[in-house]
């Protein structure tokens, strides 16, 4: 939909991260759109303890209760209808009837978080699933291959394809692999699409 979106909610939903890091969050965030996201605004939603939450459901409640641009964060299971027992459970997802996008922390957090690195490992792959989903929200679609950024990380927008190891860990190779700037190709769209508001690094 595209409407305003220079300013972003960021909803926590639970408890999985701490508020301070709800706000390093979005300032990374802030940084991967540079010149587009300007405005960064934080809250909470109470929600029943639950331990999965219908993906397509969690977007329209909180389209209902923030309009706008809006990336709520879970530490819930999302779940899908998909007939794809793979897709019955996602990282994130990005609902085609408003500009809202969600991300499930619950399996980007390591087996245990017994220091400070186990932490910022769950703070990092949160944020990079996050850009995807929020460059999902400006336009951006996933790169079936590997599509690497200046900084020679995986494009955040890069999904990757089936391999022979299995769907999860997969997965979680492809979010640890990816980086925190856009290929040049999304940059292009981003600068194309949103040119009245700046540039993306």
């Amino acid at each position: 939909m595209l409407a305003n979106m220079d300013k972003l909610t960021i909803v926590r939903i639970g408890n999985v991260i701490s508020y301070s890091t709800l706000h390093e969050i979005g300032e990374r965030l802030r940084e991967g759109f540079e010149g587009i996201i300007r405005d960064v605004q934080l809250t909470h939603h109470e929600s029943p303890v639950a331990g999965s939450i219908d993906a397509f459901l969690l977007t329209m409640i909180l389209h209902s209760e923030f309009k706008g641009h809006t990336l709520g964060i879970t530490d819930a299971e999302l779940k899908t209808r998909d007939e794809d027992e793979f897709y019955h459970a996602v990282l994130g997802g990005k609902n085609p009837r408003n500009d809202v996008a969600v991300v499930s922390t619950r399996k980007l957090s390591p087996e245990r978080i017994e220091s400070a690195g186990d932490y910022q490992l769950l703070v990092d792959r949160t944020l990079k699933v996050c850009l995807h989903e929020v460059g999902h929200n400006m336009g951006l679609t996933d790169h079936g291959s590997y599509t690497f950024a200046a900084d020679g990380q995986l494009c955040p927008m890069s999904k990757g394809e089936r391999n022979r190891f299995g769907y999860q860990g997969y997965v979680r190779a492809v979010v640890d692999g990816r980086g925190d700037r856009f290929c040049n190709g999304c940059k292009r769209f981003l600068e194309t699409v949103h040119a009245h508001h700046g540039s993306v690094h």
